[in-house]
């Protein structure tokens, strides 16, 4: 069986999204010929924890772990967050309230490049090196974000001569945060000085999103090189959970995931307003449910809308209980992050959503990434977030059909099917082994 060196930071017991595509990676490429070898960070600064996923690290998977140099601790005392909480992925993308926060994402956005995870490569770098010299692997696999995994990759290729296959989850240099941030042309330059280095070194480059390659990085390198590998679902997931139908009594609308302000759906609230004014809807008889942290931005707009009889909370929950409290739902919201390059964008959720059977609301940009999959499997509809008019006729077309009992699921499952993990894992083993016999 040949070894592949996986680098990525995010690894149980982290949680969240970034997690599960490298995760189900190491799971499945042993049944195509290929043992998985991680390397991560011992104490890394996650967005969420969720140690029941350690239950899924194949058990011949060695994991070896290294220190990190990590401003979190810093940044949160000067922003004056409390010291156990924990920093989200797209912070950046938030809109600072205080001059200690602007100055903060300031000094993240220019001085920690290509990310705040840079105090990471030399450690790793260290340890891959022992590594490759006590295991002897035939390739090396990165996956970002942070970016830095690939530094750290590029560098142990340049020490070690190993093949090298690069995966991108978002983009880099073109990540949507950074439209909100001022860059200084240095740090910019600099920024995408590395990037280029790594799309001009590494084997392969591999993506979630085909409009990334088509919008951006077909752009800055050789078509050729890159490779659309979308993210996907977990059919041994799905075998635990309960598919009980939803309470006959309730309408639950739910929302899996973090709610920052770049996915506020004011619209949707207002919406919701008009239907309990006119008594379509009821606290009772109707539930908008949120899994995960919401932001300030997205709880004032429900208040402000007075919608907040209709809104259940629910904290951060392990993956397997959040796709069962979404197994329970009548119906699943997807908020696709707000940026002029949303088109490109396709959370990881939306194949598990898609998988749940449920039909699906979507707020994003129609003609995207997401609308492509959706229209595909049948399994919902985007609308854009200013499309107030669509939202309550969706909405209200639901409600009406789900008390006559009439709402149904109508996804087409051959298609969903083309979009399970140990699927796209035999693509990913198939580009490896198409790189070690070149």
């Amino acid at each position: 069986m040949k070894k592949v060196v996986i680098i990525t930071y995010y690894w149980p017991p982290a949680g969240g999204p970034g997690v599960q595509r490298v995760l189900k990676f190491a799971r499945y490429l042993p049944r195509f010929g290929w043992q998985p070898i991680v390397l991560t960070v011992s104490r890394g600064e996650y967005p969420a924890l969720d140690p029941t996923l350690e239950a899924e690290v194949p058990s011949a998977c060695k994991v070896y772990r290294t220190p990190s140099l990590e401003p979190g601790p810093i940044f949160r005392r000067f922003v004056g967050m409390p010291r156990e909480s924990r920093i989200q992925i797209g912070v950046l993308a938030e809109k600072p309230d205080n001059w200690r926060k602007r100055v903060a994402f300031w000094i993240r956005t220019n001085l920690f490049i290509p990310d705040a995870k840079v105090g990471w490569l030399p450690f790793a770098v260290r340890k891959g090196l022992a590594i490759i010299q006590k295991e002897k692997p035939h390739l090396l696999f990165s996956s970002s974000p942070p970016p830095t995994v690939h530094l750290i990759a590029k560098q142990l290729v340049r020490n070690t001569k190993l093949q090298w296959v690069a995966d991108f989850r978002d983009p880099w240099t073109d990540i949507h945060y950074y439209e909100h941030r001022k860059r200084l042309p240095c740090s910019r330059r600099m920024d995408e000085k590395l990037e280029a280095g790594v799309l001009r070194e590494a084997d392969r480059l591999v993506f979630v999103s085909k409009r990334d390659i088509d919008l951006s990085f077909s752009r800055k390198v050789n078509a050729s090189k890159c490779v659309h590998l979308p993210n996907g679902y977990d059919e041994a997931d799905f075998q635990s959970i309960s598919f009980t139908p939803p309470p006959p009594e309730r309408f639950v609308l739910m929302h899996v995931g973090a709610a920052g302000s770049e996915r506020n759906p004011q619209n949707l609230f207002r919406v919701l307003r008009t239907l309990l004014t006119e008594a379509v809807i009821s606290p009772t008889g109707f539930r908008l449910v949120f899994v995960g942290p919401i932001s300030e931005s997205v709880l004032h707009g429900i208040q402000q809308e007075g919608v907040s009889s209709l809104i259940e909370r629910i904290d951060y929950v392990p993956h397997r209980q959040a796709l069962q409290l979404a197994a329970g739902a009548t119906a699943l919201l997807l908020l696709i992050t707000r940026s002029s390059q949303n088109r490109r964008i396709l959370p990881g959720k939306t194949f598990e959503y898609i998988r749940l059977k449920k039909p699906i609301l979507a707020l994003g940009p129609p003609g995207g990434e997401v609308d492509q999959i959706l229209q595909e499997t049948n399994a919902g509809r985007v609308l854009d977030y200013a499309d107030r008019e669509g939202i309550e006729k969706q909405l209200r077309s639901w409600i009406r059909q789900w008390q006559k009992g009439r709402l149904a699921y109508s996804g087409h499952i051959p298609s969903i099917r083309k979009y399970s993990r140990e699927r796209l894992t035999q693509q990913l083993a198939a580009i490896f082994d198409q790189i070690c016999e070149g």
